[in-house]
């Protein structure tokens, strides 16, 4: 009878100490896309490169969780945030995201939205004239996008612009090169970087217009145990931010702060 009371005691301390570790070494599984440098991408590795997952290892380091970052299909990356799959991602807020997940109060990363456009394309015309999103709904135009972009959802498709879809940021560029439609509609940056890898890049144009500027967000599922350290994350992104080191990580990228 005493042996069994030493080995149950025994089992509760290892428990105990267990779940202390647990806490220590709580986890944060961010789904990132897996085509869309260079804020993300899956490398030749096999693992995930990009800016938002350097920033995001410090923010996480800050916080005290371990991170996780996981490359997968935009759409996916939202499906795994909605069921709790993966506690979060690194995107700009939309109606349809806010309905699942909770974003960090302090934008991890901005930027101006542009538009990009072959120098051969007839309606370049046209879109040197385009001010605003309205108007672009009026030029008659192809624009290219990432399938499952919430933000191409919300402002351009809800105006009623022809929109073709392709597998990534990366995928969208190689459409435009291709002539599979006659515009992009996206973050400067992204498009920026990709096009210097493109041999036929002098073939394309970016429009001074700025569109919007745009602010992409940690957000956390709705239903991750990560919820509770929220706060948390939002004072380690702001704290990040005022730092030296996220103007360099900015710029290893291509971007200013």
């Amino acid at each position: 009878m005493k042996r069994r009371h030493f080995l149950l005691g025994g089992t509760s301390v290892f428990l105990a100490l267990s779940r202390r570790a647990g806490a220590q070494d709580k986890r944060l599984r961010i789904a990132y896309p897996d085509k869309s440098p260079p804020n993300s991408w899956l490398d030749s590795l096999g693992g995930v490169s990009g800016l938002t997952v350097d920033l995001m290892a410090e923010v996480a380091a800050a916080a005290g969780l371990a991170f996780l970052p996981v490359a997968r299909p935009l759409p996916r990356v939202q499906l795994e945030v909605e069921t709790g799959l993966a506690d979060g991602m690194c995107l700009a807020v939309t109606p349809a995201r806010r309905l699942y997940a909770q974003a960090a109060s302090e934008p991890l990363v901005s930027g101006p939205v542009t538009m990009f456009v072959r120098r051969d394309n007839p309606a370049l015309k046209r879109l040197e004239t385009v001010r605003s999103l309205d108007d672009l709904a009026k030029a008659d135009v192809t624009v290219i996008a990432i399938a499952g972009n919430g933000w191409i959802k919300e402002n351009i498709e809800s105006r009623g612009i022809r929109t073709e879809h392709a597998s990534g940021t990366t995928g969208t560029v190689r459409m435009l090169l291709g002539g599979r439609g006659d515009v992009i509609v996206d973050m400067s940056s992204q498009i920026n970087w990709i096009l210097k890898a493109q041999a036929e890049a002098s073939n394309v144009i970016e429009l001074p217009t700025v569109m919007a500027n745009v602010d992409w967000h940690l957000q956390i599922s709705k239903k991750s145990p990560v919820i509770e350290d929220l706060p948390k994350l939002s004072a380690a992104i702001k704290e990040l931010k005022a730092s030296p080191l996220y103007e360099a990580t900015l710029r290893k990228y291509g971007m200013k702060a």
